[in-house]
């Protein structure tokens, strides 16, 4: 990513746009084109992964016992190189085709307390390059894609849909993957 296109995500991102009263998940959900592994390359500010650094990565499978679940498993870089895994289930809130789910990585023992659990929306998934998943709060917002770097025009898509969804992208945290990444933007 060369400097100019670095600034236009940048410009992109700073532009103050009226937040959509609602956030639609997609629902043409297929949970099967979905699984396996995505890197994070761009997220709203949460406390959980405030002390992560690259590479963060989500895996994604389904639940032998449950194929209404998924098992999602988070791994990113803490302290001193040690790596931080949290281990959790989604669940599908309405249909296994529609994008919208909850998820909780607390303990299993704990896993049956209905208020432990936070929506992980689907809202633009081509399943092969890029995602965009949030929570209908708008307090939640991530970019993932299947690889470590992103495409700037592909990028600059996920922005804008997330811009449509009502999100405040002028607070995103963007995640370099790769050393190539950060030198092209520089």
């Amino acid at each position: 990513m060369n400097k100019i296109s670095f600034l236009f995500i940048i410009l992109l991102c700073s532009l103050k746009l009226s937040f959509a009263s609602e956030v639609s998940a997609i629902t043409d959900f297929n949970s099967s084109a979905y699984l396996g592994t995505w890197y994070e390359i761009a997220r709203l500010p949460n406390t959980f992964e405030k002390k992560c650094s690259i590479p963060i990565i989500a895996n994604y499978s389904t639940n032998p016992d449950n194929n209404e679940q998924l098992i999602v498993t988070n791994q990113c870089t803490i302290e001193n190189d040690k790596l931080n895994i949290a281990n959790g289930n989604a669940n599908f809130v309405s249909s296994t085709t529609i994008g919208k789910l909850e998820v909780t990585f607390l303990p299993k023992w704990l896993r049956w307390l209905p208020f432990i659990y936070g929506d992980y929306w689907v809202l633009y998934t081509d399943y092969d390059t890029v995602s965009v998943v949030g929570s209908p709060n708008h307090e939640y917002l991530w970019v993932l894609s299947r690889t470590k770097s992103l495409n700037y025009d592909v990028l600059a898509k996920a922005i804008l849909i997330a811009q449509d969804q009502g999100f405040d992208t002028s607070k995103l945290i963007f995640n370099y993957q790769s050393e190539s990444q950060v030198n092209e933007s520089i």
